[in-house]
């Protein structure tokens, strides 16, 4: 497998990472960069070493990984989801900067990076049969998945800036829903 086709699928594996992070933009304009950050270095640490272990466990895991994993990836998204819209219909405006650091705590970071680094298992276990490079593919899937992380956060919260209402927590949260049920489905 060559580098311009490793690169192609660690953007691929960093586009549900793109997509939590604008969520988590989108979310409370009250969660400190730092936040954002660590959220986008859980992303590409997970990424990675997701790959790895896919890499490592092959194919005996994929059975195990397919019937289980994916459900948990799911039920895990869309129950912060859950949370994220329930929290926006009933939370409060006054303390908008104390909830949002409470909605980003270490282990929702952790949840999102599990969720979202379970393709990249699977994108392991297929690099054990192609001979992939995998210090290469393993860095560059952790490196698009923490760039992506940052983009996304910075386009959520420039667009919660522009909007005054509970809609962009409501929209983030239908946004993490939907990719549970995509990994579910897909």
């Amino acid at each position: 497998m060559g580098i311009v086709e490793i690169i192609i699928i660690a953007i691929v594996e960093a586009m549900d990472c793109f997509a939590v992070a604008i969520a988590t933009g989108l979310s409370k304009s009250g969660i400190p960069y730092s936040r954002a950050v660590l959220q986008a270095v859980s992303f590409g640490v997970f990424q990675g070493a997701m790959t790895l272990i896919g890499y490592f466990l092959g194919s005996f895991a994929e059975r195990w990984f397919n019937a289980i994993g994916t459900p948990i990836a799911c039920t895990i998204l869309c129950i912060l989801g859950a949370r994220m819209i329930y929290g926006a219909v009933r939370g409060s405006t006054n303390d908008g900067e104390n909830i949002a650091v409470k909605n980003l705590t270490i282990a929702n970071i952790l949840l999102l990076s599990v969720a979202t680094s379970i393709d990249a298992f699977a994108v392991g276990i297929s690099f054990a049969f192609v001979n992939a490079n995998m210090l290469f593919a393993t860095l560059a899937i952790a490196a698009a998945s923490f760039i992506m992380g940052i983009v996304g956060y910075e386009a959520g919260r420039h667009a919660a800036k522009r909007f005054k209402t509970k809609i962009p927590e409501i929209i983030a949260g239908i946004i993490l829903i939907g990719i549970g049920i995509k990994i579910l489905v897909f």
